[in-house]
């Protein structure tokens, strides 16, 4: 910042143009102030728009896998309970075998599905510190939010193995296309998938409180 020395030799003058300078130079300074809090705060609020955004879509994406596995797990749940009402009531074997290949065939599919969990938005905001500008409230939300995805993402991607032995499975539906699995493997396997589906499904619920509606 360039200013010149004042040149009047009376004190009284020289006081003035001092203070002159002074003033001009906090003016400079308040209003450089004003104009870089006005741009860090818009930056916050679009930040914020854009995460609010990615979140309501993760949300909308959690919900839509969680209708697929309910879905799964109510048939899985109703296949084991058939199965298991018939072997208490020593229905035969091969009775109990039958129907795997006709109405219990459904039950023994694995196909849970995990959200993709987007997260650009969010980083993007730290990257750029839009983040430091934000609410205390706000960005608390937002980092609990995150971080819970985080956390999710890891349980969900070996959920399944948690509670699968993925050899023994692959094991007993070849005993079931050869006709040689038991009801009693078939019960284990069933309680092994509702097992797997209740774990992925419960930390996606846990994850969907902390998103937006």
């Amino acid at each position: 910042m360039h200013f010149e020395v004042p040149k009047s030799k009376k004190l009284k003058e020289f006081g003035g143009e001092y203070v002159m300078i002074v003033i001009s130079i906090l003016t400079a300074l308040a209003l450089e102030h004003t104009v870089q809090t006005i741009h860090h705060k818009h930056l916050a609020y679009e930040a914020a728009e854009k995460i609010e955004a990615e979140l309501r879509l993760n949300a909308k994406d959690v919900q839509t896998v969680l209708a697929h596995n309910e879905s799964d797990l109510k048939e899985v749940k109703r296949v084991r309970a058939e199965l298991l009402q018939g072997i208490r009531d020593k229905v035969a074997d091969d009775v109990l075998m039958a129907r795997f290949k006709t109405d219990w065939k459904e039950g023994i599919t694995l196909g849970i599905q995990v959200p993709t969990l987007r997260h650009e938005a969010w980083d993007a905001a730290v990257a750029n510190q839009a983040v430091t500008w934000m609410q205390d409230e706000q960005l608390q939300r937002y980092v609990t939010a995150y971080a819970n995805m985080r956390d999710v993402q890891t349980l969900t991607g070996a959920g399944s193995a948690n509670f699968l032995d993925g050899p023994r499975m692959m094991d007993m539906l070849s005993d079931l296309e050869t006709g040689i699995a038991t009801p009693h493997q078939m019960l284990k396997t069933l309680t092994q998938i509702r097992s797997a589906y209740g774990s992925i499904d419960g930390n996606l619920q846990g994850l969907l409180k902390s998103l937006p509606n």
